[in-house]
């Protein structure tokens, strides 16, 4: 029986989210102020809209663990997160299908 490669499988979702989001015009070429990143609460609802905090939040901390071949923390719950926010906006379904692969991905990897 191989075992799983996770930190491959990590990369390339983190990867498909980006890519994901820079076709559906989401991703930003301008930072967010220091402070905002600075948020206690949950996804940074009180400063960032969500694909900021995926941007500059989530994708940057989560490639940081795969780079240090460590498993992110998890098990990951960020579908039901993006399905609330972005609910009347069906052209990022493929967005939120991407998070919920992720999200699959922390659970199984946890598992294991």
């Amino acid at each position: 029986m191989s075992s799983i490669d996770w930190v491959t499988k990590y990369i390339e979702i983190f990867d498909r989210i980006e890519e994901r989001m820079v076709e559906l015009e989401l991703w930003s070429e301008s930072h967010p102020e220091h402070h905002k990143l600075q948020s206690s609460m949950p996804f940074c609802v009180d400063t960032l809209q969500l694909e900021e905090w995926i941007q500059f939040v989530f994708l940057p901390k989560m490639r940081e663990y795969v780079e240090e071949e460590r498993l992110p923390p998890g098990p990951a719950q960020i579908t039901p997160m993006a399905e609330e926010v972005y609910k009347d906006q069906p052209e990022l379904k493929s967005l939120i299908e991407l998070l919920r692969k992720f999200d699959e991905i922390s659970h199984l990897s946890h598992l294991h």
